[in-house]
């Protein structure tokens, strides 16, 4: 009634759903590597299913990804009891543990939502999260993801030692202003050789960008100088390189490689499945065939987070799930949706709110 009043008299008010969150259709989104943190996945080791995949985990790295590590050094006293081990900041070893962590994720929310799954209309992963989002949809099963993830993490590692790669992220600034700084930028620091641009669309007016180191320094500078630019800054080295650009044309060979050889053995996802690559729907049922080229594609060209997530809420999805930790997609939410950001839960809230509950 409100609405229908609202509408006669030409006021605009933007009414939340009456329907409860039990009833909403669920979409899981996943995490990129970006988000490198233990605590879920050491807080969801005893869950159903979770030690089984720890195990396969401590075969493909060589080592147990929860064994307490020795100090290398006085430093890393001052780093707290959250910092993340040195070794989590290698590609190769990072993205196979952060696939079992987002699965690990699943079993939290499972654990903790009972009955929502059956509720999942529709699954995304950003980057890296499009292999644990395909896994729940039951395209991989667990072993077949771990083994590709392993794969992209040492392709992608090849590739980004094979010259000097940062990342940088950017906010404040819309999409024409960013794509002008990478122009200038290149023009710079070397012209068509070059590669400095867009990696990740995250958000209306925030970006990760990434390219060659000059590039990138340059990108740096002309963005502290641009009126508008709420921050930005250059990430570690070791972050991953120049992710989502030709740097990873090597990559992609290797992954399209791996994917073809067992492609028979796929089977069609039973659940919506939005890639980054395009921000395309597949939808349930289809052909596997339309996967393996976008999970490829990705690696060379930008992932369109935001316009993914806006895909699903336009498809009817009206409670999302992050699975995975640093609850940095539900940052994100907040400056897509505010709607789907206020019903939007964190599994790496869940754990992190029980780690603090006094005893």
């Amino acid at each position: 009634a409100a609405q229908l009043m609202a509408a006669q008299m030409g006021i605009k008010i933007k009414f939340r759903s009456m329907a409860p969150v039990q009833s909403l259709p669920v979409g899981l989104l996943f995490p990129d590597q970006n988000s490198r943190s233990l605590r879920l996945l050491s807080a969801a080791r005893n869950l159903p299913g979770v030690p089984a995949m720890l195990e396969s985990l401590r075969a493909t790295l060589g080592f147990d990804p929860l064994a307490a590590s020795l100090i290398q050094g006085v430093w890393e006293l001052f780093r707290g009891p959250e910092a993340i081990p040195v070794w989590l900041e290698e590609t190769r070893l990072c993205q196979p543990v952060l696939f079992i962590s987002a699965l690990a994720a699943v079993e939290r929310l499972r654990q903790r939502r009972p009955g929502c799954l059956e509720r999942c209309r529709a699954v995304a992963g950003l980057s890296l999260g499009e292999l644990a989002a395909l896994t729940f949809a039951g395209v991989f099963d667990v072993a077949t993801g771990l083994r590709i993830a392993r794969l992209r993490g040492e392709a992608m590692q090849e590739a980004a030692e094979a010259s000097p790669q940062r990342q940088l992220s950017i906010a404040g600034l819309r999409r024409e202003a960013v794509e002008r700084l990478c122009s200038e930028a290149l023009e710079e620091s070397g012209g068509s050789g070059c590669v400095c641009q867009i990696a990740q669309g995250l958000f209306a007016d925030g970006f990760l960008c990434s390219g060659d180191t000059a590039a990138m320094e340059a990108l740096l500078r002309r963005a502290r100088a641009t009126e508008g630019c709420k921050q930005v800054s250059l990430l570690k080295a070791s972050a991953g390189g120049a992710v989502h650009t030709p740097r990873m044309a090597g990559a992609r060979a290797r992954l399209l490689e791996e994917l073809r050889g067992i492609e028979g053995l796929m089977k069609p996802p039973r659940c919506d499945v939005y890639m980054g690559a395009g921000a395309r729907k597949i939808e349930a049922g289809s052909s596997p065939s339309e996967l393996v080229p976008l999970l490829c594609e990705q690696l060379t060209s930008c992932a369109r987070w935001e316009a993914t997530v806006r895909a699903m809420i336009q498809d009817g999805v009206g409670q999302f799930y992050e699975c995975g930790p640093m609850q940095q997609l539900k940052g994100m939410m907040k400056r897509i949706d505010e709607d789907a950001f206020t019903a939007m839960l964190s599994m790496d809230h869940v754990v992190k709110n029980e780690k603090e509950k006094p005893r």
